[in-house]
Parts: C-alpha cells; structure tokens; sequence
C-alpha cells in the first residue's frame, strides 16, 4: 500500500501550529499507507511524528479524526484542481476537457491510489473512513462537475436535465477501466498523451449524448 508521493497538507488544514499539523499528519499519512487503518495505532503515529501523545491527542481526539484529517486535507489540495475556476468562459467542449484530463490526472495519481486502496479495505471495519473519504473528495468533486454542465446547460450548451446524474456518467467514463487496472494490477498509468487521447474520447461521447445539435 505504500506511496512515494507524501500527503500535502494545504495551511487551511492547520489548527494551532501550522508546521506540528503538518509534520503529525504527514506521519500519520505514511502510516496509514504503509500498515493500513486498523494496524496503525496513535502511539505510533506520535513516534513518527516525533510528537508526545499528549501533543497528538490535543490535535485530533482519535484515530478516526485523524484519518479524517488527512484525507480531508488531501481532497482539499486536489479539489480545487478538478474545480478550475478558469473553465468558466470557455466553450463546454473545452471546459470538459480541462477538467477530464485534471480529474483523470487526479484518480491516478499514485497518492490518491494510495487513499483509496487503504480506505476500500478497511471501510467494511471502519465505516466512518468510507463517509469521510466520500464527502471530502467524490462528493464535492461530483458537486464541483454537477455546477459547471448546470451552468453549460443554463447557456443553453447542453441539454441535460439531471446534472447530477449527467455528472456522475461523466465521472465514470474518465475513471474508466485504466483507475481498476491502476488499483489491482500496479499497472503503469497511461502516459500523457494516452489520456489525452481518452479524455478527447470521453468529451466527444458526452458531447454527442448531450450537446445542442
């Protein structure tokens, strides 16, 4: 389960010293990654971290607010990629294809593999991980992509009726097959220009289902 690429912690996330926040939960990251939920104690996680558990606990109560935080913070240096505020003017053709190819990016991304393979495995024990996971990151990025074909079809680009249906079917595609090869074979991710290629893809089929002829 272990990922070369650190957690990246947005100041944001920080509660009362920016830098013991940072150096608790990057710890904690690791941790998590290497050994999974259920086998990383907060004992050790304050060994990492170089942080009494007195110190750790005045930060977050319990594990499970721990993990909390780190994926939360981890969605929140992500998300706002997937959002990109810049997408607004362009034509929709465009604008999903700037955010297709930040979302794909973002799904293969060796640290976001990393969260969801540890969160799948230990939610069936761990229910509260799965909610965390799932309203700090697909959710918002699910409302984030919802909002924008909602804006496209009010400019009378599109002609959808559920945009949070049209956004989940759009999600799904750029996810594709490469996001389960990625999580259960190791497989290499595609290279820049295979994803563009499947981006272009995806936003042509989109498109074609839901554009104004």
């Amino acid at each position: 389960m272990a990922s070369s690429e650190p957690f990246v912690i947005p100041a944001t996330a920080a509660i009362a010293s920016p830098s013991k926040t940072t150096q608790i939960l990057e710890a904690a990251g690791r941790l998590f990654l290497e050994g999974g939920y259920g086998a990383t104690s907060m004992d050790a996680v304050a060994r990492a971290a170089g942080v009494s558990k007195a110190t750790l606990y005045a930060y977050f109560t319990n594990k499970a607010e721990l993990f909390s935080a780190i994926v939360a913070a981890e969605c929140a240096r992500a998300v706002p990629m997937v959002v990109c505020n810049n997408v607004d003017g362009l034509p929709v053709h465009e604008g999903l294809l700037k955010i297709g190819r930040t979302l794909l990016d973002l799904l293969l991304s060796p640290a976001a593999l990393g969260v969801y393979r540890v969160v799948v495995a230990e939610s069936p024990r761990f229910p509260e991980l799965g909610r965390a996971f799932y309203h700090a990151g697909p959710a918002r990025t699910l409302g984030a992509i919802s909002a924008y074909l909602q804006a496209a079809r009010d400019r009378g680009e599109l002609t959808i009726t559920e945009p949070t249906i049209a956004a989940e079917l759009f999600w799904g595609m750029i996810r594709g097959h490469a996001h389960l090869r990625c999580l259960l074979l190791d497989d290499k991710a595609p290279d820049a220009a295979q994803r563009d290629c499947y981006v272009q893809t995806v936003v042509t089929v989109f498109i074609r289902s839901f554009g104004v002829s």
